[in-house]
């Protein structure tokens, strides 16, 4: 039995305007984005966070990180952006990853 795997994606996204935003208002979209491309973009922006927080803790630390969050929205195009602090309602409706440790292999 094979698995039909969709070729699009449909996304709803806030209109792309031209720098001005309005607070009180938020136009919706849907766009329809190619699921190969959406994957392509998602690759590029993990790669991008994996090398923000490679850090390598001193080995006399108590301490190790075991856990990031980061939210993110996906515009229009299939883009993933990073949401940085003071985004308030809009940040409803990101996308929220949760990278954790690998277990050390033994």
């Amino acid at each position: 039995m094979s698995m039909n795997i969709p070729e699009t994606i449909e996304v709803i996204t806030r209109e792309e305007e031209d720098g001005s935003r309005s607070l009180d208002r938020i136009e919706l979209v849907s766009s329809t984005i190619e699921v190969s491309k959406l994957r392509e973009r998602f690759k590029e922006f993990m790669s991008s966070l994996q090398s923000i927080i490679e850090v390598h803790a001193p080995t006399d630390s108590p301490f190790q990180l075991n856990e990031i969050q980061f939210s993110a929205e996906i515009t229009a195009n299939g883009d993933f952006k990073l949401l940085g602090t003071g985004v308030g309602v809009e940040a409803k409706s990101a996308v929220t990853f949760v990278l954790q440790r690998k277990s050390a292999e033994k």
